[in-house]
């Protein structure tokens, strides 16, 4: 069934009106009328299934039929910070990310990252990367969508992440090959509260960027000999999360 988030303000007693442009995406993209059911979340992961009853002004006028099971949050919260990449794949990353349940995302200017974004431009970049999460998690039925920080330097993603449970640095040039599962059974990662992860960029980590983040008591893993880009990285180590923790 078709899910999508909408405002607690929109809610009124059993009913809740979808406003534009969502009502506009249901009516002449998707096609929907009057008598179809779907699914609506709140801002407080409140589910609810609903039925379109009609119109009003421009947004659509539901009924809800049935309030969902609530959804608690999952442990650990994984806080996943990626070094900004080329092109869209910054975009595809956090959209996976947010697929693979990642519950706050931080894109991060470190020393050899490729690409810069222009001051100007900062809030309309955190602006879209919502929006994509936002999709994405809709896509996946997730009752949360990530948060979506501003671009931010590494040693402030440092900083944030501190008090985490358990911090995993991916380095391509980990010299042990440290494994990752490995890494995880040892530090009994399913009974922490929060996980941070780190993803290097295109041009990979700076030396003083490994060492401040294993002084910062990150541990250093690797995916294996094979060198992979920055984005299938990302969605390597989620999934390989996801599977050895059950999020």
């Amino acid at each position: 069934m078709p899910f999508y988030f909408i405002n607690n303000e929109n809610r009124s007693g059993d009913t809740i009106t979808i406003p534009l442009p969502l009502s506009h995406h249901l009516l002449h993209v998707l096609r929907y009328q009057t008598g179809d059911s779907l699914t609506l979340v709140d801002e407080e992961r409140n589910g609810y299934k609903v039925k379109i009853i009609g119109r009003i002004g421009e947004g659509l006028e539901t009924k809800i039929e049935s309030k969902l099971e609530s959804r608690l949050q999952s442990t650990p919260r994984i806080h996943l910070g990626i070094a900004l990449l080329k092109g869209d794949r910054t975009d595809w990353a956090i959209q996976k990310g947010t697929e693979l349940g990642a519950d706050c995302i931080s894109v991060l200017m470190t020393r050899h990252v490729v690409v810069k974004i222009q001051n100007d431009k900062i809030a309309r970049q955190q602006k879209r990367w919502f929006e994509i999460a936002k999709e994405a998690a809709q896509q996946s039925e997730r009752f949360e969508i990530p948060q979506i920080d501003p671009p931010m330097k590494f040693s402030s993603f440092l900083e944030q992440t501190q008090a985490a449970n358990f911090k995993l640095f991916f380095w391509e040039k980990e010299p042990s090959f440290s494994s990752l599962r490995t890494a995880i059974q040892s530090k009994k990662t399913a009974t922490a509260a929060t996980l941070a992860i780190l993803i290097g960029p295109e041009g990979g980590w700076a030396k003083e960027e490994v060492d401040q983040a294993i002084e910062k008591g990150y541990i250093s893993v690797s995916l294996g000999r094979r060198l992979l880009r920055a984005e299938t990285a990302t969605l390597a180590a989620l999934s390989i999360l996801q599977y050895e923790i059950g999020k």
